[in-house]
């Protein structure tokens, strides 16, 4: 049975590519990959079989890769 597009489900946000990405944490884009490459950053290949790998990161999940990264909370940052 051929899925229909009824049937997929519905894409609320946008995904940032590696370059978007780098900019945001503020390092370049080879790192940002070696960030997805040993796990510490989520991401997902939109790439073909026969491609090289084109990772996307959903934005909630730049997100939750800062947070982790934080060394204190966040009410204690001096502004």
């Amino acid at each position: 049975m051929a899925a229909t597009t009824n049937s997929l489900p519905r894409v609320d946000r946008v995904l940032l590519n590696v370059r978007d990405a780098a900019a945001l944490l503020g390092v370049t884009p080879w790192w940002t990959r070696r960030l997805i490459a040993t796990g510490a950053l989520r991401a997902i290949n939109v790439g073909g079989p026969e491609k090289a790998a084109r990772w996307r990161i959903d934005p909630d999940d730049l997100r939750a890769f800062i947070a982790s990264r934080e060394n204190r909370a966040r009410d204690l940052v001096a502004r």
